[in-house]
C-alpha cells in the first residue's frame, strides 16, 4: 500500500489550463510529495517465462482466436515463431457484427454494439514489461500498431480506433503476458473530440498547430522535460491530471502515427523503453496506463492536429470531487515528477 502523501503547511495550490482542451486542473504542488511517498511494494511478482495456462505464451496459439497479424520470423499462421501477434479478443468489448443504425427510446439513444477489439500480443516471452524488451522487439511491436491502424483506415465503417496498453493491477489488466489493446469504435470520444476542436481553434486564431507550440515552449522551457531526442520530446504534461503524466510528442508535425518514418519508429522504441524503464526505477514499477492519440481515418485532412501518446501512472485514486466536478488535482507539480524522471534510473532486467 502506498504510504500516506505528506502536506506541508505552506503548500500552494495552483489552477493550470490544458492549452489544448482548455480543461482545468488543480496542481496541488506540496513540497512533500515525492516518488517514495506513492511507493509501496512492487506491485507484479516475479512471472517465470512461460506459462503453459497462458493463452498468450509461444506454443499456446490454438488457445486463442486466429491471427489477424503476426510479425514472424517463420512458420505458418497460428503457430510458434512469431514476434508479435495480434488476434481478435475473445472478450471482445464491441463484436463485427450487428447494425449501424441508431435507435431512439423517448429522450435516450442506443446503437449495437458494433466495431472491433483486438490484443497485440507484444513478445513470446511472459515476464517481460515493455522496458525489458531489446529495442528491436519494441520495434516489432510498434510496426505492428501501425499495420493495424492502417487496416482499419482501408474501408472500415469504424471511425475510431484507440491502441491502448494496461499494465499492472491497478490498471485493469486481466492477463500479466505483455499486450497492448485495440479498440475501433463507429463513434468518437468526447476527448478526441475536445482535442480536435480545441487544435482547430488554436490552429484558426494563431495560424499554426497547438502541439507544435507546446513542442516549441516545453523544449525552451526545460523544466517539464524528461527526454529530448531526434525526433521526439517527452514531457509532463503542463496541466496532467494524473502525477507523473507524461506525454511523447513528436517534433515533425504529423497528424498520424501510421505515418511516422522508419528512423521515428526506431526512435520511438528507444523513447518508450527509456520513460518506461525510468518510470518503473522511480515508482517500482507501477501499474500504468497510455494511449496513441491520432486522428481518425475519416478525418485525414484535418491539418491542425498532431499525434502523440499519454502515459498515465496509477498510483493516486479518483476521488468525490473530480468524480463529481471532471476537475482533476494532481498532488506532484509536474516540474517535480520531470526532475525526478530525468533523475531515475532504469532498474536492471533478468
Amino acid at each position: 500500500m502506498a504510504k500516506r502523501i505528506r502536506r506541508e503547511a505552506d503548500f500552494q495550490p495552483e489552477l493550470r489550463k490544458n492549452l489544448v482542451t482548455r480543461e482545468w486542473v488543480i496542481i496541488a504542488k506540496g513540497r512533500g510529495t515525492r516518488p517514495s511517498d506513492f511507493v509501496g511494494e512492487a506491485e507484479s511478482e516475479r512471472l517465470p517465462e512461460h506459462d503453459d495456462n497462458c493463452p498468450f505464451c509461444v506454443g499456446n496459439e490454438a488457445m486463442t482466436p486466429p491471427e489477424v497479424f503476426a510479425v514472424r520470423d517463420g512458420g505458418p499462421p497460428n503457430s510458434a515463431g512469431w514476434s508479435v501477434r495480434v488476434i481478435p479478443n475473445k472478450f471482445a468489448a464491441l463484436h463485427r457484427t450487428g447494425s449501424e443504425r441508431v435507435r431512439h427510446t423517448g429522450v435516450h439513444s442506443a446503437r449495437d454494439g458494433f466495431g472491433a477489439h483486438e490484443v497485440i500480443i507484444e513478445s513470446p516471452v511472459h515476464n517481460k514489461d515493455l522496458w525489458e524488451m531489446d529495442v528491436g522487439q519494441i520495434e516489432s511491436v510498434i510496426e505492428a500498431y501501425r499495420q493495424r491502424y492502417l487496416a482499419f483506415e482501408s474501408g472500415e465503417p469504424l471511425r475510431h480506433v484507440l491502441i491502448f496498453r494496461n499494465h499492472g493491477p491497478k490498471a485493469g489488466t486481466s492477463l500479466a503476458h505483455p499486450h497492448s489493446q485495440l479498440i475501433a469504435s463507429p463513434v468518437l470520444p468526447h476527448q478526441l473530440q475536445v482535442e480536435l476542436q480545441g487544435a482547430a481553434a488554436y490552429w484558426e486564431y494563431l495560424g499554426k498547430c497547438a502541439f507544435c507550440a507546446l513542442v516549441e515552449n516545453e523544449k525552451e522551457a526545460g523544466e517539464r522535460t524528461v527526454l529530448d531526442t531526434d525526433h521526439f520530446l517527452v514531457v509532463t504534461a503542463y496541466a496532467g491530471r494524473y502525477p507523473f503524466e507524461t506525454w511523447i510528442l513528436p517534433k515533425r508535425h504529423a497528424i498520424q502515427f501510421a505515418a511516422m518514418s522508419e528512423a521515428e519508429a526506431e526512435d520511438l522504441a528507444r523513447v518508450l523503453r527509456e520513460l518506461l524503464g525510468k518510470l518503473a526505477g522511480c515508482l517500482n514499477r507501477p501499474s500504468y496506463n497510455f494511449a496513441i492519440h491520432t486522428v481518425p481515418s475519416a478525418e485525414h485532412n484535418v491539418r491542425a492536429y498532431h499525434w502523440h501518446m499519454e502515459i498515465f501512472p496509477r498510483i493516486t485514486t479518483l476521488g468525490g470531487f473530480e468524480l463529481g466536478s471532471d476537475i482533476y488535482i494532481n498532488v506532484v507539480a509536474p516540474e517535480d515528477a520531470a526532475r525526478y524522471l530525468r533523475e531515475a534510473r532504469v532498474p536492471p532486467t533478468s
